[in-house]
């Protein structure tokens, strides 16, 4: 008969905890804002001690950087859909559902808070708004490779009205009217794709 093997001592390890902690960080700034952020009131949300905080991050700076880029840099990828239209829809819907969803609110409230200068968050402007950015410019570099529109097109305001329109949008948007918008992204993306794609044709061609 084989030997039992020793139960381990204590609470079994949760394989989530990472997970778990980073959304209570997100939770709480989305609450509190840079002021009333702290690893304390983090911990409290998550139901942990701030010892699990303190063994994953020296402090809230490196928590909430983390915990940002856990939800916004995979928005950041581009796959290729063979055309423009194509790739624009996909980010457009990814960064819709972003958006709509409570995660989406706190990076969008520590993107105006670092634009004012109400955090100290020296690495959020490089390392997520930087590929934010450059992941969307990708998918007209590829555009531009591909003949759809002209090499020398100034992306820059496209990007931002990629964003901006999304952004509008949401806000814009009835309560009773984000269930719908969840479940038919295609259908609320389109128009604003649209207007972008427009707006690069009309550059000419060098």
């Amino acid at each position: 008969m084989p030997e039992e093997q020793p139960r381990p001592i204590g609470r079994p390890r949760d394989p989530d905890i990472n997970e778990r902690l980073m959304s209570a960080a997100l939770e709480e700034y989305a609450q509190t804002g840079w002021s009333g952020f702290t690893m304390q009131r983090v911990a409290q949300r998550a139901g942990v001690g701030k010892s699990a905080l303190y063994r994953r991050w020296a402090d809230r700076e490196q928590l909430l950087v983390a915990s940002i880029e856990s939800v916004a840099l995979p928005l950041a990828t581009t796959p290729d859909s063979g055309s423009l239209r194509g790739d624009l829809i996909d980010a457009a819907t990814r960064i819709l559902h972003h958006f709509l969803d409570p995660m989406g609110w706190a990076t969008l409230r520590i993107t105006v808070d670092s634009a004012v200068d109400l955090t100290t968050l020296d690495p959020f402007q490089e390392r997520i708004i930087g590929a934010l950015n450059s992941g969307v410019t990708q998918i007209f570099t590829r555009a531009a490779g591909r003949g759809e529109i002209s090499s020398d097109l100034p992306v820059r305001p496209l990007v931002e009205s990629l964003f901006g329109s999304l952004l509008i949008h949401v806000l814009s948007m009835p309560a009773h009217e984000r269930d719908d918008a969840r479940r038919d992204s295609t259908t609320q993306v389109e128009p604003l794709v649209d207007v972008i794609m427009r707006a690069a044709a009309r550059h000419p061609s060098p």
